[in-house]
């Protein structure tokens, strides 16, 4: 089979709140930019940010559960901390 009869492989990502694998773009991701006094968990909508990109489902609940399960934190893999401002899953609400 030549390469331009095949479908294009789509990248899959883990979710960090509820563990589902989904294709890359339909999940949000988050990244640990660098901050004083440690990191901090940003939205990366762009997916330009540089550092580890953090997937979740685009749903609070995925993005509650990683959380509480500090799977963001595990995930970033810093020696620092890393703050998450709990108002980052809110805005997933409007994209469900």
């Amino acid at each position: 089979m030549s390469r331009t009869t095949r479908g294009r492989h789509a990248p899959e990502r883990r979710c960090l709140g509820c563990g589902a694998r989904a294709p890359k773009a339909a999940l949000a991701r988050f990244t640990a930019a660098p901050g004083e006094g440690g990191h901090l968990l940003v939205r990366d909508d762009a997916s330009r940010l540089v550092g580890r990109g953090l997937y979740v489902c685009r749903r609070p609940e995925c993005f509650e559960a990683a959380v509480r399960r500090r799977a963001f934190v595990r995930g970033a893999r810093l020696a620092g901390g890393l703050t998450i401002d709990p108002g980052l899953g809110d805005g997933l609400r409007d994209e469900g």
